[in-house]
């Protein structure tokens, strides 16, 4: 390595003054439980750091003009003492994944390896079939349509039809499920539900692509719909590499905008369902239809574990995996920080009753569905 810089080692290295590399994406900070972390990366690499407290402070002071000492007396100042020695040690690791400016020609092959690994991205996990994407994002929404889903008004326009395709759900749920549980005969209950499942997997493939299609239009990333398998079962799923470089209210869009979508194309069933004639087989099939939609976005929107209700709470909470954390807070196997803000913590430790909660709606909702069924 050729290092451009006069005087000792420690003289170069104490007059050195880093720089980000351009198109340095840096995210808020999260709690995961044991500690804050924080998601970071270049603009057009897929690699995604994950760093910790320290690093993040050391990157927020790098600008090019400050010194490696000059760093470590503004840490100081802000309570957490770093010496130089620590400083230069953050930042070299940093440099070595392309993320500070390298004020050296590099001929490593170490630094190689890591430089090829900077393009590599989700898609080569094992248990992820990416290359479905491909087939997948044929079925997405246009890029036209996706750009519009990301504005405030169009995005206030589907989430008020969101809102009332729900209330017309809740509503019309009593007459749906008893035309469902009285077909005409078993030829009408199989045909129907056939139907309605498939109709079901289009709005989830559609759901999916929504996440997609607004990730890609708020990141400038590239995503996928994919297949992960879950042992030997094969799942839906979005790679969505580098949400966490998002804003929190870019990241709720991203998160809220599945269920705002499954929403409103449930209001097709739904108006089939109504304008169908008594007792045809269409309004069987539409109620059908609805009735899975019915349970599916309710799923969707609960506050079960890896949910889009559970991830719309880790947006707005700044926590990972929030369901773990919040039952290892409760089970007193982790401290909660006072330092965390107090909506964080509010949040961890209401989301065990929010769960208590949407185990008790469901099994009082299946209750009440049987009750009524067998009228």
């Amino acid at each position: 390595m050729n290092v451009p810089l006069s005087g000792s080692p420690s003289q170069a290295a104490t007059a050195w003054q880093p720089s980000l590399v351009a198109g340095t994406q840096i995210g808020p900070a999260r709690w995961d439980g044991e500690q804050v972390l924080t998601d970071a990366s270049v603009q057009g690499q897929q690699r995604i750091l994950r760093i910790g407290l320290r690093e993040r402070m050391v990157l927020d002071l790098v600008n090019g003009s400050r010194t490696v000492s000059e760093i470590s007396e503004e840490l100081a100042g802000q309570g957490m003492p770093l010496p130089p020695q620590a400083v230069a040690g953050v930042l070299h690791k940093l440099m070595m994944f392309g993320m500070i400016d390298r004020p050296f020609t590099v001929a490593a092959a170490a630094v190689d390896v890591l430089d090829s690994r900077a393009h590599i991205g989700s898609t080569t996990r094992t248990g992820v079939w990416a290359p479905a994407a491909n087939g997948f994002s044929r079925f997405a929404p246009t890029r036209w349509s996706i750009d519009a889903l990301t504005t405030t008004p169009v995005l206030g326009i589907a989430l008020a039809l969101a809102v009332a395709s729900a209330v017309v759900m809740v509503i019309a749920a009593p007459s749906v499920l008893l035309t469902v549980v009285h077909p005409q005969s078993a030829a009408w209950f199989v045909t129907a539900f056939l139907v309605a499942i498939v109709w079901n997997i289009g709005v989830t493939v559609v759901h999916e692509a929504a996440h997609v299609g607004t990730f890609r239009a708020l990141a400038g990333r590239p995503a996928h719909l994919s297949i992960t398998r879950f042992g030997i079962i094969p799942m839906l799923n979005t790679q969505l590499d580098g949400l966490g470089l998002l804003s929190r209210s870019r990241r709720a869009r991203v998160v809220a905008v599945g269920p705002i979508v499954s929403l409103c194309l449930a209001l097709v069933p739904l108006s089939l369902f109504f304008f169908a004639p008594e007792g045809s087989f269409l309004r069987y099939i539409s109620g059908a239809a609805v009735l899975v939609d019915l349970i599916v976005i309710a799923l969707a929107v609960s506050f079960f574990p890896n949910t889009d209700g559970t991830r719309f709470l880790e947006v707005l909470s700044s926590v990972d995996q929030l369901q773990s954390v919040a039952f290892l807070t409760l089970l007193r196997r982790r401290k909660l920080p006072r330092g965390l803000p107090r909506f964080t913590r509010i949040l961890v430790r209401v989301y065990p009753v929010l769960l208590a909660g949407t185990v008790i709606s469901f099994l009082l909702a299946s209750v009440w569905a049987i009750r009524l069924a067998l009228l």
